[in-house]
């Protein structure tokens, strides 16, 4: 576990106060202060991420901002998965399967070391009673396995040359050398299909890298509360900074809504929103892969008592079990796991795992929110179609909302076409662009081997280093090269080291110690309890690199603290 000295003797309770600066943020806020942007993004998960991107790679002049951190929200909360939601087909939705299984293909190759092909395991058991959510009449029973085959043949159809093979039926002893925890008693028929899998926080991050690369000035922690008007129409924002508590006014000419699940309070600073968005909740448990036997490929849970799917997945050593989908009209930043979503999940994967999951086996759990758009209230959100939509008005001001993980550069082009006056489907440079940590990835692979080599760093470590950063393995290196002692790791027995953290800091900017922990990393979720111990030489690194007194970095170890009880499971009542 990474060790340091911290310079300050840490102390308890005290707040974050506004002091938490740096120079680069003050050059940041000072260029979205000067000039006029062709495009003010509000939001900056993957959906603003991408708009200003997809803004940034035509030429226009661009400014995001998010009042958190990236990612914070939905954006690194998901499943993990880059895929054409299968379970569409039975719906008949083949547009949105179709559209989604094209997006897969991009990132496959605009970010291969980070969008990679994942396997899944689909099992159908007898007496099924709602497979892959279709309503079975009992005579049509024996039928359900052709069905199944012919579904999953027309989803390799449309995901054409890079869908990573023909699906096939599997033995039972091939299923469960795939997912060695999967219930064989009863089980029907099995068989394997290919989709893809992303760590979305890094998604994120690669994409604001790749539109700051392109010009894009970006600005975490940087809430919009204000609408600037000008000429009969929206001319930017007014921003509050929240480490500085400096107010920005930035003016474009074109503001995007951006927001996600925010985006209805975001519409209402220009009025009355044009859009009516339900808010999903979904649940994930991070359960200890040596519990559950993880191996290489997902597994899916066939069918739920609402009528829908879930899988567990391999993710960060550890493997995820999701998701839920209920209905949220609480506050966006308070959604959390209860007792219900534990048990739902733990209950459904107690029917198809052979090795029962218990509580005890749970490190950790996350809520995130979908946001849905509806006409009405009166249908389940499950049922609630995850297409994107674009809405204008007033002038100058433009909201995206809806859609998902795998379609936001699908998202993010129609809208710029939207704000070009473009018609639809006009292709954007983005369709063959690389992220950030692409180019020259492959060749520099056997100089970043022989580099992690002698700096005497794992096979595991490189394997997640390639993994996490591409061709910017060569950064961690450089700074380990400087530092020797920043390739310890941060977490024992996992691959993870102290370069991340600088690296966080110095250039993806992390200002607090729960985006290091929560987001450049993923140890917060993965190794909760050392990442506690962990947490003072973390902040440390980064007080080093961002100039904090001893209080505010004594006052960030205990704001991570804080937000990583959040990520507990609740307390059972009786």
């Amino acid at each position: 576990m990474v060790s340091g000295r911290p310079t300050c003797q840490f102390v308890r309770e005290l707040p974050v106060g506004p002091a938490i600066d740096d120079p680069a943020r003050r050059a940041r806020r000072a260029r979205l202060a000067e000039g006029q942007f062709d495009v003010l993004v509000i939001g900056g998960g993957i959906t603003g991420a991408g708009v200003a991107l997809d803004a940034a790679a035509r030429g226009l002049t661009v400014a995001l901002v998010e009042q958190d951190d990236f990612a914070a929200g939905t954006s690194s909360r998901s499943t993990k998965l880059v895929h054409g939601g299968l379970r569409y087909l039975p719906l008949g939705d083949l547009r949105q399967v179709r559209e989604d299984l094209a997006e897969r293909a991009w990132l496959l190759r605009n970010v291969p070391y980070l969008v990679r092909p994942l396997p899944f395991v689909l099992p159908l058991y007898r007496r099924a009673r709602r497979p892959l959510g279709i309503d079975l009449p009992p005579i049509l029973g024996a039928a359900t396995p052709l069905g199944v085959s012919a579904g999953l043949w027309a989803y390799d159809m449309l995901g054409g040359r890079r869908s990573g093979g023909p699906h096939r039926a599997l033995a039972p002893d091939a299923a469960r050398m795939l997912v060695p925890s999967i219930r064989l008693d009863g089980l029907r028929r099995a068989y394997l299909y290919h989709d893809a899998a992303a760590d979305d926080a890094r998604l994120v991050m690669a994409v604001v890298r790749t539109a700051r690369s392109r010009g894009a000035v970006v600005l975490n922690y940087a809430r919009a509360v204000e609408l600037v008007r000008g000429g009969g129409r929206v001319a930017g924002a007014r921003v509050i900074d929240g480490p500085s508590g400096e107010a920005v006014t930035i003016t474009a000419r074109t503001t995007v809504n951006a927001a996600g699940v925010w985006a209805g309070d975001v519409a209402a600073l220009a009025g009355p929103p044009r859009f009516h968005l339900r808010r999903a909740k979904g649940v994930h448990l991070v359960v200890r892969a040596d519990r559950l036997l993880a191996g290489r490929a997902a597994l899916v849970l066939p069918e739920t008592d609402d009528g829908r799917i879930a899988f567990v997945v391999p993710w960060e050593g550890a493997a995820l079990l999701g998701t839920t989908d209920t209905e949220w009209t609480g506050r966006p930043d308070a959604a959390a796991a209860d007792a219900s979503d534990v048990s739902y999940l733990l209950d459904h994967a107690a029917r198809f795992l052979a090795v029962p999951v218990r509580r005890d086996d749970v490190v950790s759990a996350f809520a995130g929110l979908r946001p849905l758009i509806a006409s009405t209230d009166d249908r389940a959100t499950s049922g609630l179609s995850r297409r994107h939509e674009i809405f204008s008005g007033p002038p100058g001001f433009v909201s995206i909302v809806g859609g998902k993980l795998t379609t936001y550069r699908r998202m993010a082009e129609d809208a710029v076409n939207h704000i070009l006056g473009r018609r639809d489907g006009t292709p954007s440079p983005t369709r063959g662009l690389s992220l950030d940590g692409t180019a020259g990835f492959m060749s520099a692979l056997p100089a970043l081997r022989a580099r992690a080599l002698r700096a005497g760093l794992s096979r595991g470590t490189l394997r997640h280093l390639l993994r996490a950063y591409g061709a910017r393995t060569a950064r961690v290196l450089d700074l380990i090269g400087e530092r020797p002692g920043l390739g310890s790791p941060i977490a024992d027995n996992h691959p993870d080291v102290a370069a991340e953290v600088v690296l966080a800091a110095r250039e993806d900017m992390a200002v607090s110690v729960e985006d290091v922990l929560l987001r450049r990393t993923r140890l917060g979720h993965v190794v909760p309890d050392q990442c506690g111990t962990a947490a003072p030489a973390v902040a440390a690194l980064m007080a080093a690199e961002l100039g904090w007194s001893c209080e505010i970095t004594a006052a960030q170890v205990e704001a991570y603290r804080r937000a990583a009880a959040r990520l507990a499971l609740p307390v059972r009542r009786p």
